[in-house]
This record gives C-alpha cells, structure tokens and sequence, in this order.
C-alpha cells in the first residue's frame, strides 16, 4: 500500500504544474550565465518543478533592487555590489557563486608593461567608479607604488578603445574572458593580471542573489530557491562536463559572434567552480572594501551571504 501511495505521490508531483519564477542577469545574456541556460535547456529547472524565465536588466543598477522589492525572485550580481545594497539595507543576500574568481583586470599590450611595477610612469586608464580607485591604489601599493606614481585617466565604459587607441598605456575593468580574448582575437598578446593577482583579497565575482526577507518568510520561496541553486549547479556541471553542447547553447541566447563565443566559452568554463560560497573570503573582502573606505561600516558576512541552500559539500 505504501508503495502505491508513493507512486502516485510521484505520478501527481510530475503532473503538478511547475512553478514559476524570474531570474534577472546583471547584462545581456554571456558565456558566465551558460549555467542558467544549461539547466534551462536540458530540462533541469522543469525536472525541479520550475518555470524559469530569464531576463537581462534594463539598466544594471536595477536587478538587486528588483529582488528586493519582491519583483523578481532572483538576480545575478556582483559580490561588492551585495554589500553595497547590505549598507543601504535592501533586503537581499547571496546564496551561490556563479562565477567564483575575480574577473576583474588590469590589461596592458605594449610588451614593455609585464608587471604591476611597470606601470610606474604610465598612463592607467579607468572607469571611475569608486571601486575603480580602491582596487588601483591596493594594487600600487602590493609593488610599492602610489597613485602619484601613475597618471590616471577616466575613460568611462571605452577601456577597450582607449587602450587599442593608445590614450592609455593599461587599463583597469576589463574582463579577463571577455576583453582578454578579443585582444587576442585581433592577434596581440596582452598582460593580463586579475585584481586578486594584485593585492585585493579574492572575491566572487558574480554571485545569484535571493530575498533575505522571503527566504525567512516565506516556506514555498525558500523551497523553490533551493531547487534553482540545485538545478542551476547541475547545469554548470554539465556545461563544464560538455563544452560543445553549452556553446551551442549560448548561441542561441547571445548575439555574440561565434568567433568569439567559441574562445570566450571554454575560457569561461575553466573559471567556474562548483558553485560554494566562502563566509570566511566573503568576511576578508568586506574588511577590505571597510578598509579602502568603499563601505562606511564594516558589514559581517552573515548579513550578505546564506549557504543553507547550497548542497552538504559547500558547508
């Protein structure tokens, strides 16, 4: 008898409609979300009984304050910007690593600039936002050099071109599989030293972001969060376990060239992890960003980061 309930059990859970939910990326669609688009794809949302539809942010200020606000279940975003939104209490915090390292680089193609050190008497160019600032003047200071040392242009979102231009002589805030692989493309050989190669403590540099507030709250929420975590890992294995399969599906979802695709997956695929969140590296970083004065307060990693629902491994 008990046999025959559970099998209807499990007839009556594979009929039941699947919930849904939204997920919002921190840009367009890219070789880091190949996860997400791996699960979807190859059924796993559906085999955890989920809907998922994916959408890319209308502007990149907004997929935290969506999810804080209720309106969308989760997002993708950036381990500083977590503790930003901690600092101004938006009820919001990290439950997996999406992509594991810092991405983050500095980039020089003139052979003369090999290392850190080599940047004294360059031009630099950067952003200008206030990370921007924080990450150059730790990363001076790792080779004995201040910011005197280097004459810092603000180039906005144009690194690539101002460098390509020779305005600048490196640049900060560039990509290591994304900007990386399209200097290569074009047949140079860029020094490419990520930040965390440069005295910033390591870092998640993209991490999937629930409501703290419903994960607390709310039973069917917390549930629901749970199978994604479970299901999105399971894509990124499987990405990572079959490289073709996942290129083909992010062509389907980008409107990268495939040139580039076919460099930038598998480089992106080698800087993925299992998807574990780190309290302890989490806690370092935060002191940093209270050190270089990025956050007024210093924010503990148990106001940002829940590993409940990761798998027994993660904790």
């Amino acid at each position: 008898m008990r046999s025959v309930l559970a099998a209807i059990g499990a007839v009556l859970a594979f009929a039941a409609p699947a919930h849904k939910m939204s997920l919002t990326l921190d840009w367009t669609p890219n070789p880091d979300h190949v996860g997400f688009f791996d699960a979807r794809d190859t059924g796993r949302f559906a085999g955890a009984g989920l809907d998922v539809s994916i959408r890319a942010p209308s502007d990149a200020t907004t997929p935290l304050k969506l999810v804080g606000a209720g309106r969308s279940d989760l997002a993708v975003s950036y381990e500083q910007e977590v503790f930003f939104a901690a600092a101004k209490k938006l009820p919001v915090v990290a439950v997996a690593a999406v992509v594991p390292r810092p991405l983050n680089s500095f980039m020089a193609i003139e052979p003369q600039i090999a290392s850190l050190r080599d940047l004294k008497g360059r031009t630099v160019g950067i952003t200008g936002v206030p990370s921007d600032y924080a990450t150059l003047d730790t990363a001076l200071h790792s080779v004995g050099l201040t910011r005197s040392d280097v004459k810092v242009v603000n180039v906005g979102y144009s690194l690539l071109p101002a460098l390509l231009a020779h305005r600048v002589d490196a640049v900060l805030g560039v990509y290591r599989n994304v900007e990386g692989i399209q200097l290569e493309m074009r047949g140079l050989h860029p020094t490419i030293i990520p930040v965390d190669r440069a005295g910033v403590p390591t870092y998640d540099e993209l991490v999937l972001v629930a409501n703290r507030t419903r994960l607390h709250d709310d039973a069917a929420y917390r549930s629901e969060v749970r199978r994604f975590v479970r299901a999105f890992l399971a894509g990124t294995a499987d990405a990572r376990a079959h490289p073709a399969r996942a290129l083909a599906i992010l062509e389907k979802v980008t409107a990268s060239p495939h040139r580039f695709l076919a460099r930038a997956t598998p480089a992106t695929l080698r800087l993925l992890g299992d998807g574990c969140l780190s309290s302890a590296a989490w806690g370092r970083f935060g002191k940093w960003m209270h050190s270089t004065g990025l956050l007024k307060k210093a924010i503990p990693a148990s106001d940002v980061v829940d590993v409940s629902l990761l798998p027994s491994r993660c904790r």
